[in-house]
């Protein structure tokens, strides 16, 4: 083989092993670069998991979004009359208790069971001095919400209260507070007729 044949050959093998390398190279950054994507997808699957964690942590059941949107709704408390009055369960002649039915209602009369603290003050109004407390309770939110009445005559707080013994009148009134878990209060003022007991002597004044 002559001086030249040798030369083309070296060229040839010299810009086939280039092209080698080139190839070789490009075949790395392509490996580098899909290692880094394979990576990067790793991450952004991790941190979309735990978007859907923290989602679901911070999505409000239907439950809260429901009772959100009842307490928008409320605008005032209401006694309703057919479950609130004298009760007599002993057996001394008289009511010895007050059942109240309280409903939390909006402009449309209709009745949702929310969220809060329930305070209530029976008066004797016939007291000499304008109005007497004969008795009071008050209820925490938790409290309250163990009270929840669903009946066929009505929906609301079911509070049952002793009345005293001495009672004399049996004109008093019913006030009723209750404030929402928000902070929101609502009163209500509520006349009830009751029976005193028969054995009753005393006046409630002391006098």
């Amino acid at each position: 083989m002559g001086i030249g044949c040798q030369s083309a050959s070296v060229r040839r093998s010299d810009e086939l092993e280039s092209r080698l390398r080139e190839q070789q190279a490009l075949i790395e950054r392509l490996t580098a670069s899909l290692d880094r994507v394979e990576t990067d997808r790793n991450v952004v699957r991790r941190e979309a998991a735990i978007l859907r964690d923290e989602l679901v942590r911070l999505q409000p059941s239907t439950e809260v979004v429901h009772a959100a949107h009842s307490l928008s709704r409320v605008d005032r408390v209401e006694i309703l009359p057919l479950l609130s009055g004298g009760l007599d369960r002993d057996e001394i002649p008289g009511d010895e208790l007050v059942s109240l039915l309280i409903a939390p209602r909006d402009s449309n009369g209709e009745t949702h069971r929310v969220q809060g603290a329930l305070s209530l003050w029976l008066r004797d109004i016939s007291h000499p001095d304008g109005s007497h407390d004969v008795s009071s309770a008050e209820f925490s939110e938790t409290e309250s919400a163990a009270l929840w009445h669903n009946g066929i005559v009505g929906r609301g707080f079911r509070v049952v209260v002793p009345l005293p013994g001495n009672l004399k009148s049996g004109d008093i009134t019913a006030q009723v507070r209750f404030t929402t878990n928000a902070g929101r209060q609502f009163d209500t003022l509520y006349p009830l007729q009751v029976t005193p007991q028969s054995n009753n002597t005393t006046d409630l004044s002391g006098e």
